[in-house]
């Protein structure tokens, strides 16, 4: 069989503050309440009748930064083992379709917002369906090599420090690194493999966030986020030079008294 060249065209775009594939967990399940927002193209608008009385949604998606697939990929949990990507949820596909399952907060002139997500701002969106439990949901289903222990996962809490300093930054536009720091620490915290992991000048041992420093502590199976730190020198930030655009947000991150 010859194989066919399909169209697709979106019917609209996705809209949040997470614009980096590290601003969103790997499953939308363990997003939090991660708030973004669907907007359809007008002449599709109307499809969106009825939707109002679902609380979940699924949302099928492309993958707009991706660049190349693979048939075999290295899943996010598994250092040495590679899997067919038919057999992941990896991003790097040959069609760089996405799916997910999210909660539908309110619909209203063709904007859906929703909760619970993993899509990067500017995501193109190709469909929408409605999530049924009696036809979506298989409790008895069995795992496949995801069931497969490897790794240890950690419960992550923050000092009162640092949740005062992560509400200072939630508000002056620093919105995803909560949601990083619990991603990224919260399975094998001490794997350079997987995490940036740098030594601060006091000592601490630190994972990097752009141009943020999230110090943390571990004891036993828990990792507690201490403190935020700026990334930059007082000397970086002495200079006008502003590659990143967010030095004023750390001048005056640096004068707060948490």
């Amino acid at each position: 069989m010859e194989p066919k060249t399909l169209q697709i065209r979106p019917i609209g775009v996705f809209s949040s503050v997470a614009r980096y594939p590290y601003d969103v967990p790997r499953q939308g399940a363990v997003a939090g309440d991660n708030i973004g927002v669907i907007r359809l193209y007008p002449e599709y608008a109307e499809g969106l009748a009825d939707l109002e009385g679902f609380s979940h949604i699924w949302v099928l998606y492309w993958f707009h930064l991706n660049d190349g697939w693979h048939l075999k990929v290295r899943p996010p949990r598994h250092v040495e083992r590679k899997v067919g990507v038919f057999a992941s949820r990896s991003p790097y596909r040959p069609n760089p379709v996405g799916m997910s399952a999210v909660r539908l907060q309110h619909v209203e002139k063709g904007e859906i917002w929703i909760a619970g997500h993993d899509l990067l701002d500017g995501t193109p969106i190709l469909d929408i369906k409605p999530y049924l439990p009696y036809a979506d949901s298989f409790p008895d289903a069995s795992l496949g090599w995801t069931g497969e222990e490897e790794g240890h996962e950690y419960a992550v809490e923050f000092s009162e420090e640092a949740r005062r300093q992560v509400v200072w930054l939630e508000d002056h536009g620093v919105s995803c690194l909560r949601q990083f720091a619990l991603t990224q620490l919260g399975y094998e915290p001490l794997d350079a493999a997987r995490h940036r992991l740098l030594t601060l000048p006091s000592g601490e041992l630190a994972l990097a966030y752009r141009t943020w420093r999230i110090s943390f502590e571990i004891k036993d199976m828990h990792v507690v986020v201490t403190r935020i730190s700026s990334g930059y020198t007082e000397s970086d930030l002495a200079s006008e030079e502003d590659k990143y655009h967010d030095k004023a947000a750390h001048r005056a991150f640096n004068h707060e008294q948490f």
